[in-house]
């Protein structure tokens, strides 16, 4: 017979943002409950995966520890300058993940049968001594970066320039709808080839989907959140240790000594609303909540709500967004290239998207370099459909290749190559339509996740948290409880901001609601 039991708050999934969610209740004196469908971990994209062995030969420490382990992860993530929320949440429960600041990342990029070049990116901008928006004039004065152009490259620059300025006009992430039926395609318009490839690169990093799937307002919102507006937006810091050991563990260790409950293995397949708050159903069990939060990914949502009598209805008129699947591949060498930056994006004709050398930031790895002389790497493989419907065999083939393509020397010295799929739970942001938000169509029942919308400028594990917090807020305010400040981002640096309002003046003077 099925268990049932009544609580005040019930928090469906256990990602980021449920996290958030549920340590902000337990903090207010709300007992919350995640129901987490993993059977194995919570944490959703920051959780990790199975650990990699290899045996210590020739350490002093190999009697004693026989093997080095290295976990698994969704991919590696990063904490940026206007993370205010992220980090503030973890200040103040005094976690500290062992923030480990990035120096360099290259742009990498090879033509169609072209020969491979590499050019500092990102950390030349963050070290631009010219103002935002006018800070990507800094590339222009490093070698490196003009020997990848092209004469139609500098000739269509001003069509590039004026794009980025006109995405100042427009805020996606904070409401703003005026892009959400254009495509990449609408603002890399007039774009040379070679810089349509640098952007369309970012936007498959950022979004973890091809270009041609990924809306303009998110990819406006993603310039504006990462870089547009400020020069020290593009300074991050990795996580010294993997991302579960680093935070999830250690939120779920301040949630349960808060008085939160967790249980794993909890796939809620119903919801029934109720005269007082709602019913959760799953196989072998049932539970009663005054205030539901839904903390889940877009696919998986979609799949509850539009399955439950009292919710269909209206989830059926809503926009719901793509879910995206993706390929983590690693690499270990017993050799260290000869020069390399901690991080990088490829573009052009690679199969991998992007490189992180591990040993550079995170302690485990670092320490398994130092003692064999050798390396660790990972990248990201984002799509096409039909590149990631390949056999693992031939996309680690293609990754080993890509590698030694940009590091020759080391060819001949891999040693361990694993790859990790990850199921569709990437959610793309900057959907058209109407989508779910924070404050749902439904009593006594909020969302949130870095997928739904909400009023604050913010992305990815920033934003998972500001929406974890608004739920929670939802939350406090029927039980009549203290809401939480939610911290919005800096104000963008003069220039910005003088050609943002004007840009906002003309969009008002003149009705107009695209750049393009």
């Amino acid at each position: 017979m099925a268990s049932k039991q009544s609580y005040q708050a019930i928090i469906i999934g256990g990602g980021l943002a449920g996290l958030s969610a549920a340590l902000h209740l337990a903090e207010r004196g709300i007992t919350p409950l995640i129901l987490e469908a993993d059977p194995l971990r919570a944490g959703g994209r920051l959780s990790g995966g199975e650990t990699v062995t290899l045996p210590r030969i020739g350490t002093p420490s190999a009697d004693l520890n026989p093997t080095w382990s290295f976990p698994a992860e969704h991919g590696i993530h990063a904490v940026w300058g206007e993370y205010h929320n992220f980090r503030a949440l973890l200040a103040r429960h005094q976690i500290d993940p062992g923030y480990v600041p990035s120096r360099r990342e290259w742009w990498v990029h090879r033509p169609l049968a072209g020969r491979v070049r590499w050019a500092e990116g990102g950390s030349a901008l963050r070290k631009s001594w010219i103002p935002a928006p006018f800070h990507y004039l800094a590339l222009f004065v490093r070698p490196r970066f003009l020997q990848m152009l092209t004469l139609r490259d500098l000739a269509s620059m001003f069509r590039v320039l004026g794009s980025l300025w006109f995405a100042l006009a427009f805020d996606p992430a904070a409401g703003d709808d005026a892009l959400r039926k254009l495509t990449l395609a609408d603002f890399f318009k007039g774009w040379s080839p070679t810089l349509q490839a640098l952007f369309a690169g970012l936007a498959r990093n950022f979004a973890s989907a091809r270009p041609e799937l990924v809306p303009q307002s998110g990819f406006v919102a993603f310039l504006r959140f990462y870089t547009l507006l400020r020069r020290d937006s593009w300074a991050f810091s990795y996580f010294s240790r993997d991302a579960g050991a680093a935070v999830v563990d250690t939120l779920l260790g301040a949630i349960r000594a808060a008085g939160g409950e967790v249980r794993l293995g909890v796939r809620v397949e119903q919801i029934e609303r109720l005269a007082d708050g709602w019913r959760l159903t799953w196989p072998g069990g049932e539970a009663q909540a005054v205030q539901v939060i839904l903390a889940l990914d877009a696919k998986a949502a979609r799949e509850l709500l539009t399955n439950a009598a009292d919710t269909a209805p209206d989830a059926a008129q809503l926009n719901w967004p793509l879910t995206i699947p993706t390929a983590i591949l690693r690499f270990w060498f017993d050799q260290t290239p000869n020069r390399r930056a901690e991080a990088g994006i490829f573009t052009g004709d690679f199969t991998l998207d992007n490189f992180f050398w591990l040993d550079q930031f995170q302690t485990t790895f670092a320490e398994w370099a130092t003692a064999t002389g050798g390396s660790v790497v990972e990248c990201h493989i984002y799509g096409p459909a039909e590149t990631l419907n390949q056999p693992d065999a031939v996309l680690l083939a293609r990754g080993a290749l890509d590698l030694q393509q940009l590091w020759p020397e080391l060819r001949g010295t891999l040693i361990r190559q694993t790859l990790q799929r990850n199921p569709p739970t990437h959610t793309l942001f900057g959907a058209a339509g109407p989508t779910l938000a924070v404050e749902t169509p439904w009593p006594s029942l909020s969302a949130c996740g870095d997928w739904v919308r909400f009023p604050h400028s913010s992305l990815y594990m920033e934003r998972a948290v500001v929406t974890g917090i608004a739920a929670a807020n939802q939350v406090l305010a029927a039980y009549d409880l203290e809401s939480w400040p939610i911290r919005q981002p800096k104000a963008p640096e003069l220039p910005a901001r003088a050609i943002q309002a004007i840009l906002h003046r003309v969009r008002r003077w003149t009705g107009h609601s695209s750049p393009v």
